[in-house]
């Protein structure tokens, strides 16, 4: 019976060891994740339609760095609707994760304060019917339908490493629709 153990332990250490030799590689496509044009922490007005997810989260992140929850919030709220609306309009299902992986890497950089502090602003910002959801909803609408090409998006997919052919996009898709549908679905704005 010890013997038994012993080699089960023996077994063990080897894969362990196995496991721990062997080399983790990370391929990615050029653009995934891309930033073209990073924000500083600044206001829901004064996003424009070029800048995607991935800019504004980055601006998000400097206001909770410089603990302006209140201006990260409604910045998460654009950032959520553009992405949103890229997954209506990118063509391969697999790059849509895109959004998850940004807000995950930029939550992964605050600490627990930040964190707790950015959900309730979060949570105030976004309320269901509030005066301040109607005024984000109103701005975003101002700021209008994304006009850059989500090759963050695009790139992320596994469409990046094979032969794809065209833009990336959906054909026929509806711009204004869906820019109506993502605010509607992402914040539930009326």
């Amino acid at each position: 019976m010890k013997k038994k153990k012993l080699f089960i332990l023996a077994l063990i250490i080897f894969e362990v060891n196995s496991i721990n030799a062997q080399k983790i590689i990370s391929i990615e496509a050029e653009g995934n994740l891309e930033s073209p044009n990073p924000l500083e922490c600044i206001s829901l007005n004064e996003v424009k339609n070029n800048n995607n997810p991935v800019d504004i989260l980055n601006g998000m992140t400097k206001c909770v760095q410089a603990k302006e929850y209140q201006k990260a919030a409604r910045l998460f709220a654009i950032a959520g609707v553009y992405g949103k609306y890229d997954t209506f309009r990118v063509k391969d299902k697999t790059a849509h994760q895109a959004i998850l992986m940004l807000q995950e890497n930029m939550f992964a950089s605050f600490d627990e304060n930040q964190i707790d502090l950015i959900f309730q602003s979060i949570r105030k910002e976004l309320e269901s019917n509030s005066e301040s959801l109607g005024e984000i909803c109103l701005k975003i609408k101002e700021v209008g339908e994304p006009t850059y090409h989500p090759t963050y998006m695009i790139q992320h997919g596994i469409s990046a490493f094979i032969d794809m052919k065209g833009n990336g996009l959906i054909e026929d898709f509806d711009a204004k629709e869906s820019f109506n549908l993502a605010l509607s679905n992402y914040l539930k704005c009326k």
